[in-house]
């Protein structure tokens, strides 16, 4: 059987992987993997070509087999793959990955791959998805978790399989029922989570706090444009919520509104409450101008950030 994996939720095409590896009585160490983007395309049809010394079967993984997507940056004459895909052998088992969000079929030979291999789509979750991937964990797991500490669980893990999984492992060493506080003291703030804290902050024009955020988030080798473009995104989300609210829009409205968590939603209205429409499209502004100067080399991007929350402090204090 040849596979085509593609998509961005690594942790699910890990799973899958593993399965298919699974299924055919091997292991991780049996498998022969490549680098599509570091080794020539005829070592790896040579190999799956080659018989196993000691197993029934084997499994080739060629990783980065971005010749699938709209950014090759493989150079593969992909002739002799197809050719191989059209008659396997029935001994091996290929399989190609390619962390893109769709499959380049457009190009008729991509097409033809595809209709040679078994296809799955390993895209990332959305917030749906993540809350019931959560709630089955915590079955499959017999955790025993208090409503209120699930409820802040699924609110702070980001829309990562792997990242889940990884806080599963130790909530799953706590032998006590799990409260919020156990949540708040073991498990990972999601980056989201610190920015709306950083801009609800700045919004008060609490310098020290915002400060020890940005410090925080600087320890954990947070990119200052990364955290501009965040930010941004807060501030865009906060003013959509803000122009529904005025418009009179409930809670439940917005949220169809805006297709955002009801938890975000309801924070954001939160904070809407004494948020005017002119201060966020000030913050936007200003972050937009900050982005165009790092961007032109006009200014350290590290100076820039700290010199606009020193800015947004100040503007309190007169």
């Amino acid at each position: 059987m040849n596979y085509i994996l593609y998509g961005e939720e690594a942790a699910t095409m890990k799973k899958k992987i593993h399965s298919i590896v699974k299924d055919l009585h091997l292991n991780m160490e049996q498998v022969s993997i490549y680098d599509a983007q570091q080794v020539p395309l005829k070592v790896i049809l040579e190999d799956v070509s080659s018989i196993p010394f000691f197993e029934e079967n084997k499994v080739v993984l060629v990783q980065n087999a971005t010749f699938l997507s709209s950014k090759d940056t493989t150079g593969y004459d992909l002739a002799p793959l197809l050719s191989y895909l059209k008659d396997p052998m029935n001994f091996s088992t290929l399989i190609l990955t390619c962390a893109c969000t769709k499959l380049d079929q457009r190009k008729k030979i991509v097409k033809e791959i595809i209709q040679c291999s078994k296809v799955f789509e390993c895209s990332r979750m959305n917030e749906r998805d993540k809350e019931d991937v959560i709630r089955t964990l915590v079955k499959r797991r017999k955790l025993s978790i208090k409503t209120d500490a699930l409820q802040l669980f699924i609110d702070r893990m980001p829309l990562d399989l792997a990242i889940i999984e990884n806080e599963f492992d130790k909530l799953s060493l706590f032998e006590k029922e799990i409260d919020v506080n156990t949540i708040h003291e073991l498990t990972i703030r999601a980056l989201e989570e610190n920015v709306f804290d950083i801009a609800e902050a700045m919004l008060k024009k609490d310098m020290k706090k915002t400060f020890r955020l940005w410090k925080d988030l600087e320890a954990q080798q947070i990119e200052p444009i990364y955290l501009i473009a965040t930010l941004a995104s807060q501030f865009r989300f906060l003013y959509q919520v803000k122009l529904l609210m005025n418009q009179g829009f409930t809670k439940k409205g917005i949220v169809s509104e805006t297709q955002a968590h009801p938890y975000r939603v309801q924070k954001a209205m939160e904070q809407c409450q004494w948020i005017g429409i002119d201060s966020l499209l000030t913050e936007l502004q200003e972050l937009a101008d900050l982005d165009q100067k790092i961007k032109g080399g006009q200014i350290d991007k590290k100076l820039g950030f700290e010199l606009y929350l020193l800015k947004n402090g100040i503007k309190k204090q007169r």
